[in-house]
């Protein structure tokens, strides 16, 4: 089993799944060069986010489980899938979801704070399992 933890994510943003291109794992496994045609929305963060990808064997088959944690001041729409664009320090692109189910799961923590503290923040925590989960792309 393998952990790969991406290093320096500078931005995240969000696509509705169904806005993807068709087939995202196999043309990643492939190698055929991934590029996203719709908008995305940027996520305003308000901490240091992490991405980290586990690799396990799975009936002969590497599986990847990708976990994805951000806080932000924002309220995304959890009530359709959403999938994640991550931008790295190093200048590279992924994306965490695709246009077919099974889709990201999204776990939101919602944390308040003192009257004279800073504003309360929600807490996500995104994980996609694939056998590709962490897509790279060209912007």
């Amino acid at each position: 089993m393998n952990c790969i933890s991406l290093p320096g994510i500078t931005a995240i943003s969000y696509v509705p799944c169904d806005s993807l291109p068709a087939d995202l794992i196999y043309q990643a496994l492939t190698g055929f060069p991934v590029t996203i045609s719709s908008s995305a929305t940027e996520i305003a963060l308000k901490s240091i986010p992490s991405c980290e990808v586990e690799e396990s064997p799975d009936n002969n088959t590497q599986i990847e489980k990708a976990k994805l944690s951000f806080t932000t001041l924002d309220t995304l729409p959890t009530s359709m899938p959403l999938a994640f664009l991550i931008t790295t320090s190093a200048g590279n692109h992924y994306i965490l979801g695709t246009r077919e189910k099974l889709y990201p799961t999204i776990k939101v923590t919602k944390n308040t704070s003192k009257p004279d503290a800073e504003a309360s923040v929600h807490r996500y925590e995104v994980s996609f399992t694939a056998r590709k989960a962490l897509i790279p792309y060209n912007p």
